[in-house]
């Protein structure tokens, strides 16, 4: 499974992956259909390895699993940034991308899976000290004060609701085009004030990538955050039902 950044590798496979069936899935010499993956840079949850051979990370490691449960492999291409992946797929390129938000708008554009990581609990980070949170009853409260700066990652939806409060207080919501880590080390640097991430334990992960001790970093949940919900695969409305159907399949049978 090779990923590759290169512009002409992409260009090349683009080109491959038009010829292909509608399906989304191409037959290999091992026998098992393969489906194209285009990602964007997450790490340290999905990005590639330094040979750029593969790809790492959580996210990586439960869509290969559910992949081969499903009777699958994976061709890896990235990292693509989101806005790209998102035009790939809405000109219907036949392939699929991981741990998106379903929102409305691309419900009705794209087809999604069942949620890859159920029961994702979004928090709010800032620098240890910053007794300044504790005043915000609600998220909302926080989001709309134009004295903290909210770091928000490029191209990655937080769901409707969120990305309303985003567009409406644009002043003071930074876009980011950078990775989770990139983010945690943003607040741990005093350049924005917070940023949200989906966990405690993904909290501390993006924060020992970014090389900042998680001890420096508080965390606090706001409940409005909970209907943000959790990532899904998202694909091309070229990619048959019947792959959803069998990554569905084989998320209901996983932990």
């Amino acid at each position: 499974m090779g990923a590759t950044a290169s512009l002409i590798g992409s260009l090349l496979l683009s080109v491959i992956a038009s010829g292909t069936a509608l399906s989304g899935v191409t037959d290999q010499p091992s026998g098992k259909p393969v489906i194209q993956f285009l990602y964007p840079d997450v790490g340290p949850f999905l990005q590639g390895t330094s040979d750029g051979e593969a790809v790492k990370g959580p996210i990586a490691r439960r869509v290969e699993t559910l992949a081969s449960l499903a009777g699958y492999e994976i061709s890896w291409l990235g990292p693509i940034p989101r806005n790209r992946i998102l035009a790939d797929l809405q000109d219907g390129r036949a392939a699929c991308t991981p741990n998106v938000i379903k929102t409305p708008d691309r419900e009705a554009r794209f087809k999604f899976t069942s949620p890859l990581f159920p029961g994702a609990d979004w928090l709010v980070i800032t620098r240890k000290g910053e007794d300044w949170i504790r005043s915000y009853p609600t998220f909302q409260s926080l989001i709309r004060d134009p004295s903290r700066v909210y770091g928000n990652m490029l191209g990655a939806s937080k769901g409707p609701e969120l990305d309303r409060l985003a567009s409406e207080e644009a002043n003071h919501v930074r876009p980011i085009r950078g990775t989770p880590a990139d983010l945690v080390k943003m607040v741990a640097a005093g350049h924005i004030d917070y940023t949200i991430v989906s966990g405690p334990d993904d909290a501390q992960k993006a924060a020992v990538s970014a090389g900042v001790n998680p001890n420096d970093l508080v965390i606090t949940h706001f409940p409005e955050l909970s209907a943000v919900g959790a990532g899904r695969i998202m694909c091309a409305a070229t990619v048959s039902d019947e792959v959803i159907a069998a990554f569905d399949k084989a998320l209901a049978s996983m932990p």
